[in-house]
């Protein structure tokens, strides 16, 4: 494992934005260890991948919810791959939008054969929703492994980020087969960034296809 911060920081801006694919059986690498993001709409998953690959335009940065409508494939390093997948419980798209959105999401945890490690994304200051739930559910139905990350702490003040973990922590009760670790993070105070870079990095030391 590289050491430090620098060293990570290195082996994470060796990045290449692969394509977005709207059919899992097209999306290619699928001999690396992967991991993907999923999480509700404007949640900041795109500036948390950035923040992670240190940079600022890897993975496509919108202000209108549920602009990412296809998962996206980075890959590192020629080591892992990141995926990118679109956002859910956005209202403003239609009905068979929100199914075929929801129909991706779920074909890919179900069927990636080299996704090891989901991280679901769930914004401190808005709090886990009924959505954030259902995908925890799909998830460890799936029995796939997942970490949270709680995004955008620089908005909340120290007590709400406790609180809220604390909440977070004693609902993965729930989970305790499938749920892995939390991360409290933000991309632009760059809280939680190394631990997560720390996370992925680990994920090829354990995998096998």
């Amino acid at each position: 494992m590289p050491n430090g911060n620098r060293s990570l920081n290195l082996f994470f801006s060796k990045n290449n934005f692969l394509g977005s694919f709207n059919d899992i059986y097209k999306i290619p690498n699928a001999d690396l260890p992967e991991c993907c993001f999923v999480g509700r709409s404007n949640v900041g998953k795109s500036s948390i991948i950035n923040a992670i690959t240190k940079t600022k335009k890897l993975a496509k940065i919108s202000k209108t919810p549920g602009r990412t409508q296809s998962a996206n494939l980075f890959e590192i390093n020629k080591t892992v791959n990141i995926v990118d997948l679109p956002g859910y419980g956005y209202a403003r798209v239609s009905k068979n939008t929100r199914e075929q959105l929801s129909n991706l999401i779920e074909s890919y945890i179900s069927n990636r054969d080299n996704l090891i490690k989901i991280f679901i994304l769930i914004d401190c200051k808005v709090g886990i929703k009924n959505s954030d739930i259902d995908i925890f559910d799909f998830v460890a139905s799936s029995n796939k492994n997942f970490s949270i990350v709680l995004t955008k702490i620089d908005k909340c003040s120290t007590d709400f980020i406790k609180k809220q973990m604390g909440s977070i922590v004693t609902l993965m009760k729930n989970y305790k087969k499938n749920f892995m670790d939390i991360f409290a993070s933000s991309s632009k105070k760059n809280n939680g960034i190394l631990d997560i870079q720390k996370d992925i990095f680990n994920l090829s030391k354990h995998y096998e296809i």
